[in-house]
């Protein structure tokens, strides 16, 4: 388990409100739903070319890693996580024991 000290990071889960249009595909139709905030460890990948590609307007993956709660055993792969002024979208989501959840992420485009 990480310590509580690496967990530093203040991110918000949230879920959208959609809908299918008539073509079938989703469409938002109303404010998103705040589900959870979280303290969180961000690992930021294995290496510089993430973050070098994240800088050329590439995509950025990160995951998340926090306490396990009710409500964030509750968050799915069609949520996502508000961190640091950026929407990311949830990829992953892995249990980490009995206590903790980890969160894989890509940040998307602006």
């Amino acid at each position: 388990m990480i310590g509580a000290g690496r967990r530093d990071r203040k991110v918000t889960f949230y879920r959208s409100v959609t809908a299918e249009n008539s073509y079938g595909e989703p469409v938002a139709t109303g404010s998103p739903t705040a589900l959870a905030q979280a303290f969180a460890m961000v690992a930021w990948g294995a290496g510089r070319e993430i973050r070098q590609a994240a800088i050329e307007g590439n995509s950025q993956t990160a995951t998340f890693i926090v306490l396990s709660t009710a409500s964030l055993r509750g968050v799915t792969t069609k949520d996502y996580i508000e961190f640091e002024g950026a929407n990311w979208d949830i990829a992953a989501i892995a249990l980490r024991g009995r206590r903790e959840i980890e969160f894989t992420a890509t940040r998307r485009a602006a």
